[in-house]
């Protein structure tokens, strides 16, 4: 019976340990989102890579509407964090050989184009409401 009494003990403590821990989780993540960028740009990415991955009709039909072309401003590729395959020249690396899908069909839809203009970029990109 001790033996049950301590695990529990010992279960309730680490219980208050976790709420702890979830507490200055939430309060971390809360700051965080204080900044509008973050939260735009997190969005954006995780979007995006739903899209990409899981809504390809989706992704094919918006493609097919798009006009316009890429500027090759580089704006696009410093959305929350800089790519590590832009240039010094604000240009890609791997621009016409094995850029990523993401990559490859930004912008997605009229969202994208907003986030880059939120920016204060240009993109040569358009569709028509």
């Amino acid at each position: 019976m001790q033996l049950i009494s301590h695990s529990m003990h010992k279960w309730f403590n680490q219980i208050g340990d976790l709420t702890s821990f979830f507490y200055r989780l939430i309060f971390t993540i809360t700051q965080a989102f204080q900044d509008s960028r973050f939260v735009l740009h997190s969005s954006g990415k995780l979007r995006r890579f739903w899209l990409v991955h899981f809504r390809t009709g989706y992704v094919q039909r918006q493609i097919s509407v798009r006009q316009g072309d890429c500027h090759q401003c580089g704006t696009c590729c410093n959305l929350l964090f800089t790519c590590p395959m832009l240039t010094k020249q604000k240009r890609c690396f791997v621009y016409g050989s094995c850029r990523p899908q993401a990559c490859k069909v930004f912008p997605i839809d009229q969202w994208d184009i907003d986030e880059v203009n939120f920016c204060s970029g240009r993109c040569g990109y358009r569709f028509d409401r």
